[in-house]
């Protein structure tokens, strides 16, 4: 971080004061656009999960139960 932190100063050293105003906006606009992405990932993320919940109803039943109901259900009779 510390070599792009060095380049970037070298860069501003030659800009004029009407520049930095730009610079600024320019990397205000990209923090924005990329914490827009971030919100909008996390909701679509939310909005799976919210339509999982109670797809499947829980019957109380362990893992086992349920491991043991499936093998019975296709188990091949000889």
């Amino acid at each position: 971080m510390r070599s792009v932190s060095l380049k970037i100063n070298h860069l501003l050293e030659s800009l004029n004061e009407e520049d930095y105003d730009k610079v600024v906006s320019y990397i205000e606009f990209l923090v924005e656009s990329r914490n827009k992405k971030s919100v909008k990932n996390q909701t679509e993320v939310e909005a799976i999960i919210a339509s999982l919940i109670g797809s499947v109803p829980d019957t109380g039943k362990t893992l086992e139960e349920y491991r043991s109901e499936r093998l019975k259900k296709y188990e091949v009779s000889d």
